[in-house]
């Protein structure tokens, strides 16, 4: 464990003095700073946790941190604090926000129980936190993405705050759909109850295809076959209201579907019919995308999906956080969650402007950002030089599924949420590679999923 403190500089008084004392003053001031900056200014400052200091949120805080040194003080700084695995990590959270302690600032890609933290007063609540704020520039949440933000919203508190966000969808080509006669273009909304009919030729063909890549990745964040099942699960429970809906016949019709889904990913395919833009789906990477499949003669289409019903246009947060309720630091946390959600800062996390900040960020929460990063697009040339653009049909379905979400969840790795990995990971696990009974695996699910929200 190790703490990572930004550098602040330290200055000192000139005067007149022999050589020897000079560099002993330097020696001595070096040494003190060393120790002050690594354990007796993290006490005056917000911490952070991470067992991986170059995500993209470790990324914001170190950009951050520069920013301090010229328009506040060190004291508005964040410490990240550094383990050394991620059981480390979640281990030490656990046991100190139940303690009331924990670092101040607290990202949604932690393996926290975030379902049950909600409800026990461990994040504050932000929009209390800007009222609070004299600032004739306060924070308008009016200016972001109000299908997003309201993820972060339980129980009429702003808990949680999204900054950027990617959309559910799948990229294919009309040539691969029709070697299968599937049916879909760009408007087409992939449900889990039209999947089997609409695929029900790819299921019965013997090919070598997969219906999407990734099931078998040594890295299983890629894994997104599972990632489409547990979120699949994860639409059949109400976290808010505590109410689950694994009994209904409408999950257990659909789960045959989702199963069919997983064999038809299982082996190593060379192929699969749908593309493997898991993580990235900027715009400016879409265009590309669309750019590349026209150069090789043949026709992109992008379908919504997969949803519960035709009018769902779901969504993932990819970075978000919370504060932490005992904070000390209320000041300097408004002032981070302001320069996170600032035009210019969301403009280049998601690369609408220069070099992006980040490889793995979609879309920004802020309304001006979002147009700067279509405009962006919009200016994308190919290989030749040539304007590609967003004026065709599959950006513009595209662009109108950013648009329209009105549905969003907290996890971009769902499968390695804590809810889905620790709760029900090994229940899951039991269904799918072990074969207990479908009736078995409602009743278990059903009973951990119960427990995990009410006890």
């Amino acid at each position: 464990m190790e703490w990572i403190v930004p550098k602040g500089g330290v200055e000192m008084k000139k005067s007149v003095v022999s050589l020897f004392l000079l560099v002993l003053i330097v020696i001595m001031n070096f040494v003190g700073c060393t120790e002050s900056e690594n354990f007796g200014d993290v006490k005056n400052r917000m911490t952070y946790y991470t067992s991986n200091d170059s995500d993209d949120f470790c990324d914001l805080i170190k950009i951050y941190n520069n920013y301090c040194l010229q328009n506040y003080d060190k004291s508005y700084q964040i410490a990240v604090q550094k383990f050394a695995s991620e059981d480390e990590i979640n281990t030490k959270l656990s046991t100190e926000l139940m303690a009331g302690k924990g670092p101040d600032i607290i990202s949604i890609n932690q393996k926290l129980p975030f379902e049950k933290l909600l409800n026990n007063g461990t994040f504050l609540d932000v929009n209390k936190l800007c009222d609070n704020n004299t600032q004739a520039d306060k924070i308008d949440f009016n200016n972001f993405n109000s299908a997003i933000m309201k993820c972060g919203i339980y129980n009429g508190k702003r808990y949680i705050v999204p900054l950027f966000y990617g959309t559910d969808v799948f990229v294919s080509t009309q040539e691969k759909l029709k070697k299968f006669n599937i049916s879909c273009d760009n408007h087409t909304v992939l449900t889990y109850k039209n999947l089997s009919e609409k695929f029900f030729s790819f299921s019965n063909e013997k090919a070598n295809f997969g219906f999407i890549s990734g099931y078998n990745d040594t890295n299983s964040m890629f894994n997104y076959p599972m990632q489409l099942f547990n979120r699949f699960i994860n639409n059949y429970v109400d976290f808010e209201n505590k109410v689950t809906y694994f009994e209904s016949d409408d999950f257990k019709s659909k789960l045959d579907t989702m199963c069919r889904l997983l064999n038809a990913s299982k082996e190593d395919f060379p192929d699969s019919i749908f593309d493997d833009l898991y993580i990235n789906r900027s715009l400016s990477l879409m265009v590309r995308k669309y750019a590349y499949y026209k150069s090789e003669n043949e026709t992109p289409v992008i379908c919504r999906g997969l949803v519960k019903s035709d009018n769902d246009y779901s969504a993932f947060v990819q970075v978000g956080f919370g504060i932490n309720s005992n904070t000390h630091f209320e000041k300097q946390a408004y002032a981070f969650l302001k320069f996170a959600l600032s035009e210019d800062v969301q403009t280049k996390m998601c690369g609408a402007k220069g070099i992006s900040y980040s490889a793995n960020i979609s879309f920004p929460v802020n309304k001006k950002a979002f147009e700067q990063a279509k405009y962006s697009a919009s200016k994308q040339a190919d290989d030749d030089g040539k304007i590609i653009g967003i004026d065709n049909d599959f950006m513009k379905a595209y662009i109108d599924i950013a648009d329209n979400v009105n549905a969003c969840t907290l996890y971009q790795d769902v499968s390695h949420s804590y809810y889905n990995d620790n709760v029900i990971g090994d229940i899951v696990d039991d269904y799918i590679n072990k074969g207990i009974s479908k009736d078995k695996f409602i009743r278990q699910l059903t009973s951990a999923t119960e427990i995990y929200l009410t006890e």
